[in-house]
């Protein structure tokens, strides 16, 4: 038994120190904290300076109440240099200290301020202490949004400071900011912005790929192309992740209605932007959205509202799928085009021969009774040609 009883006395020990030693702590962290409220501002500083009785950690709630100090003054921040070293001190000891519970208090600083070297020095320490905390996250998204937007208004911002702000957002890592980052970079403020939002960017939690299709298709109609092409243009992405990106972009576009004029005309470019990606990129999830963007680009041509290169693009990326129900609609159109060529209204022979060499690459058994009526009527040798080659190919 004695061993048992020497732990249990061990532990109780132990216990106790514990207690004892944390209201010791809170006892010493009070009367620094009232010898800081009751103090001139230069006793103030000496405060801060001195307080060596607990850790670092301990005196967080001091460096708070600094921080409050300096902004319940922040009138006389710009030219009271005892104040400044309050203000600046207490932010070096969050920092030091890891203190999250100061992420507020460094936010009303930041927002209070002008003075860059302050508010790039409070931005690290958030970057440090704020992951996590959703206030600060919108706090520091609006801010940066703001400063893209003044940039599109001819106004230049601090770019020193919105540059260390993008590093931040970096650091804090919420997807939240990933529509901020994407428009600082489509901004293209500064090359040096430009480069951290893009580092910023990539380092978010979540699916890099799936963000993008998330946040193109949030947009507002006139500001997806210029996000859509960002992505496309992106070296890092394979061809699969191009795929996927404009499936999803496409999917969106062939199912969103619009006024017409230019909103319409600027989703027709989305469209075409998307379309063309998947020319060269096999992806079979993308059929259901290109057929729906194959009717609305033939309906735009047959009026003669856009270019016979847009058509092709379309037929082309059908070809490209692999699927069963892109062959049944190519097919179908093809059946349209030879009730043309029949009575005498033979349609243009690109759009011909592209629909033929689409369906050759399908090889799909449901277009066999259509190709084998283009060899019998009166279409071009190369039509026809294309067509004998496309008739092997869905009969093996």
């Amino acid at each position: 038994m004695k061993p048992r009883w020497s732990y249990m006395i061990l532990v109780f020990l132990v216990g106790m120190g514990s207690i004892v030693g944390a209201q010791e702590t809170g006892r010493a962290l009070q009367a620094y904290q009232d010898r800081f409220r009751d103090a001139s501002p230069q006793i103030k500083l000496q405060i801060l300076q001195t307080a060596d009785a607990l850790s670092v950690e301990e005196l967080g709630p001091l460096y708070v109440q600094a921080l409050q100090y300096a902004l319940a003054n922040s009138g006389r921040l710009g030219s009271d240099i005892v104040l400044q070293k309050i203000g600046l001190l207490a932010i070096e000891k969050v920092g030091e200290g890891l203190y999250a519970p100061a992420v507020t208090s460094l936010w009303g600083v930041f927002d209070a301020l002008d003075e860059s070297t302050t508010r790039i020095s409070v931005l690290g320490v958030l970057g440090d202490i704020g992951e996590g905390n959703a206030e600060l996250v919108l706090d520091l998204n609006g801010w940066v949004q703001a400063q893209a937007n003044l940039f599109r208004g001819g106004v230049v911002p601090d770019l020193q400071v919105l540059n260390a702000a993008v590093e931040t957002l970096g650091d804090l890592g919420d997807v939240s900011s990933f529509p901020v980052l994407l428009d600082v970079q489509l901004a293209q403020i500064s090359d040096r912005i430009t480069d951290m939002a893009g580092g910023s960017l990539r380092g978010l939690a979540g699916d890099y790929v799936q963000l993008g299709i998330q946040t193109i298709n949030r947009r507002t109609i006139s500001n997806q192309l210029a996000a859509l092409n960002f992505f496309l243009d992106d070296p890092d992405l394979d061809d699969e992740d191009r795929a996927v990106l404009a499936t999803g972009v496409l999917s969106q576009a062939v199912r969103t209605a619009t006024r017409g004029g230019v909103e319409q005309e600027a989703l027709q470019e989305v469209r075409f932007r998307a379309a063309q990606e998947l020319v060269d990129i096999p992806h079979e999830d993308a059929a259901d959205s290109l057929i729906r963007h194959f009717n609305l680009t033939f309906r735009s041509y047959d009026r003669g509202l856009i270019t016979k290169a847009w058509v092709l693009d379309a037929i082309a990326a059908l070809g490209n799928t692999g699927s069963d129900a892109a062959a049944v609609r190519l097919a179908q159109f093809l059946d349209l085009l030879n009730t043309y060529t029949e009575t005498s209204r033979p349609y243009d022979a690109q759009i011909s021969l592209a629909t033929v060499t689409s369906l050759g690459r399908l090889g799909d058994l449901v277009a066999y009774d259509a190709l084998f009526y283009v060899t019998m009527l009166n279409y071009p040798a190369s039509v026809k040609d294309a067509a004998r080659s496309a008739l092997d190919a869905v009969s093996r």
